[in-house]
């Protein structure tokens, strides 16, 4: 796993470095369902990070937000979102990341997690621990309700009127017991932030989250000591005791 983890940091850091230069200039070219958007800098990305993988790895296979499947039934497939938050980006906002995970037979055992405007490199490996630019991150210690800083994601306007309420009645539970609820729009980095401690849990109420968001952020939450579970479209994730009294309020 050294080796992966070495060479997919190098990659995810250069890559992002030039997603940065281009964030003033890079257009639109695609627009997809659900509002999503795909940048030039999206496609540069998404070559960058998958053609220097092929070079070092090349029998390994693909699975990418744009590109989609390649060679996926390999030992070994790495899982890309070239920019998580894309609608941040073309906004100039400094909130997006780029998310690269591996699988090795179907199992997730690598995440690296790039955001170039902070220059933070989050990584973890199985059985390695997590690392906020070379240094060890742990969630945080387990806390009540009432202390605990949640980052969420609600659905957006594309998920149905069902979907929209029931996650608004949940995040009134949420509001309700824990000391603040906020909203990033960023699952990678949610997911990062909560591995470090700076958010206490990660909930997704079902914001029509795809998998590459959260593939290489599962692994880092996990190797910070934490648990991630995806539960009918929701996910918590943070200490364990505390995802217990989360999935409890909200029964989920």
């Amino acid at each position: 796993m050294n080796e992966f983890l070495t060479i997919a940091e190098r990659v995810v850091r250069e890559a992002g470095l030039k997603a940065k230069q281009m964030i003033s200039s890079s257009r639109i070219c695609k627009h997809k369902p659900y509002g999503d958007i795909v940048t030039e800098a999206d496609l540069f990305v998404e070559e960058y990070v998958i053609s220097s993988l092929k070079k070092v790895f090349p029998g390994h296979g693909f699975d990418s937000e744009e590109r989609g499947q390649e060679n996926v039934e390999a030992e070994y497939v790495w899982i890309l979102d070239p920019i998580d938050g894309t609608k941040h980006y073309v906004r100039n906002v400094p909130l997006y990341s780029v998310s690269l995970a591996l699988e090795r037979r179907k199992e997730p055992v690598l995440g690296v997690v790039y955001s170039p405007e902070s220059d933070r490199m989050y990584c973890a490996s199985t059985g390695g621990g997590a690392t906020l630019n070379g240094g060890k991150i742990h969630c945080s210690k387990p806390k009540s309700l009432k202390e605990a800083l949640i980052c969420l994601e609600i659905p957006s306007r594309f998920s149905t009127r069902d979907e929209q309420r029931w996650a608004i009645e949940k995040m009134s539970v949420l509001v309700e017991h824990v000391y603040r609820v906020r909203i990033i729009g960023v699952g990678s980095l949610g997911l990062c932030l909560c591995a470090a401690g700076g958010f206490d849990a990660y909930v997704n109420l079902g914001n029509t989250w795809k998998y590459c968001d959260i593939a290489a952020g599962q692994v880092i939450v996990r190797e910070a000591g934490g648990e991630i579970s995806h539960i009918g479209g929701q996910i918590v994730a943070g200490p364990a005791t505390l995802c217990n009294k989360i999935r409890a309020i909200l029964e989920i």
